[in-house]
């Protein structure tokens, strides 16, 4: 009889239920104990039972019982962070804020976001490069002595030709180079203004225009 419990047990403490033979019956913790008890007011006293065996197996049951009632209070904690995030990212909506990322949106000619990013030193120039289908270069912007900190780009949303790019997603790549000459890759973020915070399950996003970001990707709000 232990055997067979223990055999329960050990399916137990790894998915929190067993399949049996019929595929639309399953064993729960509740029905294990019936059967546990059924079992031992029925059983033949003078057959060898592993008692020290028994005892180990019900630890284990235990275990398994505490660690689901830690899995619940932890999913109910993720969704009370989720609901205390939303508020606070309902806060920024209407700001203008730097998000890590490196998309770019345009729509009906208007560019939604712009390339933004963050110098831990002062750059002597820095070079962005608008990409867009295939990674191909639509417009280059140079800069000249650049301060440390959270800089924005203003894009037109035209090409090098000066003529307006198509609507749609765009990416972009920046490089600078120190006062000694020496190119360094800046941090990639994006500027805009937050218009939509959605909740997806316990995952807070924000949003500009087409655009859905992590509400943890926001790392800056740009007071006017």
């Amino acid at each position: 009889m232990a055997n067979d419990i223990s055999g329960i047990l050990n399916d137990l403490s790894g998915s929190g239920q067993r399949q049996v033979a019929n595929p639309s019956t399953k064993i729960s913790r509740d029905d294990f104990l019936k059967l546990l008890f059924t079992q031992l007011k029925y059983q033949d006293f003078e057959s060898s039972v592993d008692y020290k065996d028994l005892m180990t197996q019900l630890s284990i049951l235990a275990q398994v019982e505490q660690s689901m009632n830690l899995k619940d209070t932890i999913d109910e904690l993720s969704k009370s962070i989720a609901r205390a995030n939303f508020f606070s990212a309902s806060n920024i909506i209407g700001k203008k804020a730097y998000i890590e990322g490196k998309t770019l949106f345009v729509s009906q000619g208007k560019v939604l976001n712009y390339p933004a990013f963050s110098l831990d030193i002062p750059a002597r120039d820095v070079e962005v490069k608008i990409l867009g289908p295939g990674g191909i270069v639509v417009k280059r912007i140079h800069l000249s002595d650049v301060d440390a900190g959270k800089h924005y780009v203003v894009w037109d949303g035209k090409n090098d030709s000066g003529n307006a790019v198509q609507d749609g997603q765009y990416s972009f790549e920046i490089v600078a180079h120190d006062s000694a000459g020496n190119e360094f890759k800046p941090s990639h973020l994006t500027f805009g203004k937050i218009d939509s915070v959605s909740l997806e399950g316990n995952n807070v996003f924000v949003g500009i225009g087409n655009l859905n970001f992590e509400f943890e990707k926001v790392i800056g709000i740009k007071e006017e």
